[in-house]
């Protein structure tokens, strides 16, 4: 055996070498993925629940009708009640939870646009919380505007799991 050939296999199993452990820490990653989507929801009801009661439905506890009151987003939200509901009513809810779950996604769209974006930092700025937070209060106030156009009432949501 040469002197290159010897370099050759030596080269070659390593090689085998190392794709044998990025194939282990690439499963270890699956793994470690799977669970953190596991995680994230329980997650995030624990974060809302810092902000809204854990009753059906949910409504702003105090720290939550602060935050409704200090960070301008009521008002955000009654100025442009109309199109958000329109926005809703696409997407065809059939029951008051899916309405408060559109509520929330259409609130957390308005994060896309630059200039609602500022007013959106000044109030989390002004409240003491992130913009994710105010945006979430002011979906359940969304939520609240929104019951009544698909016969729906706040009460309506306490069977709704």
């Amino acid at each position: 055996m040469t002197y290159t050939e010897l370099l050759l296999s030596i080269i070659i199993v390593l090689l085998g070498g190392v794709g044998y452990f990025i194939k282990r820490i690439l499963d270890a990653t699956d793994a470690i993925r799977e669970d953190v989507n596991d995680i994230k929801p329980k997650v995030k009801i624990l974060w809302e629940l810092q902000f809204a009661s854990s009753k059906s439905p949910l409504v702003p506890n105090e720290k939550g009708a602060d935050i409704l009151e200090k960070s301008g987003i009521k008002e955000m939200v009654d100025a442009a009640s109309t199109r958000l509901v329109e926005e809703i009513k696409e997407k065809a809810p059939q029951n008051p939870y899916q309405i408060q779950e559109y509520a929330k996604a259409v609130m957390l769209n308005m994060k896309n646009n630059a200039d609602v974006l500022q007013h959106l930092q000044e109030g989390a700025f002004n409240a003491g919380v992130d913009v994710d937070t105010i945006l979430f209060i002011g979906s359940l106030y969304l939520r609240d505007l929104a019951l009544p156009e698909f016969s729906f009432a706040s009460e309506d949501t306490d069977d709704v799991q």
